[in-house]
């Protein structure tokens, strides 16, 4: 039978949603732990949110007369995106231009906290990424042990009509140990006696 409570919205969880760590970083085990401290927190992110995808390719073999025998698994790939709109967010510049491009001065009685990008078109590095979700007391929790910034074009629009956006496509990898590309989890909130 059809339940509701096993529906579940992707909503942000409220004090942050998406962080980044250096790859070798402890990975969290469940939807609940705090984070360990090398995660940084990237800030909001567009309404959109953000979207998985799983891509696979297969090739039919026939036999003679055209019969499908089988199907060969011949491509396999996952990759996620989101939009990230925090422009004064430091974690939001090394995430996109790389560490080396993104120097920080502290506020001083000169001025505010700066925030000097030097990009020189290197590739960023790869990194552990975790979105956190809650939906009422459920929590979900995705974690990409491995994934590296893979846009391959994007523009970037400054006007009075729309806040700047940090457009990223990730390439997700195996983790070297577990195997996996992801991982979810999920924890429905009822705690039992």
């Amino acid at each position: 039978m059809p339940n509701k409570s096993n529906v579940v919205a992707g909503s942000p969880r409220t004090g942050g949603a998406i962080f980044r760590a250096p790859l070798g970083t402890p990975a969290p085990t469940d939807a609940k732990t705090p984070l360990d401290a090398a995660f940084v927190e990237m800030g909001y992110a567009s309404s959109d949110g953000w979207s998985r995808q799983i891509n696979k390719a297969y090739q039919t073999i026939t036999g003679w007369g055209g019969d499908e025998l089988q199907k060969i698994r011949s491509e396999h790939s996952v990759a996620f995106s989101t939009t990230l709109v925090e422009a004064l967010n430091p974690n939001t510049q090394k995430a996109k231009w790389g560490e080396a491009a993104v120097t920080q001065t502290a506020a001083n009685s000169e001025h505010g906290n700066l925030i000097t990008i030097s990009y020189s078109g290197a590739d960023t590095d790869a990194a552990m990424w975790v979105f956190d979700m809650a939906d009422g007391g459920r929590l979900r929790r995705t974690v990409f042990f491995n994934a590296i910034d893979t846009t391959d074009s994007f523009e970037q629009t400054y006007s009075d009509q729309d806040v700047i956006q940090f457009p990223f496509n990730f390439s997700a990898y195996r983790d070297d140990v577990t195997g996996l590309f992801f991982i979810d989890y999920t924890d429905d909130g009822k705690v039992s006696a």
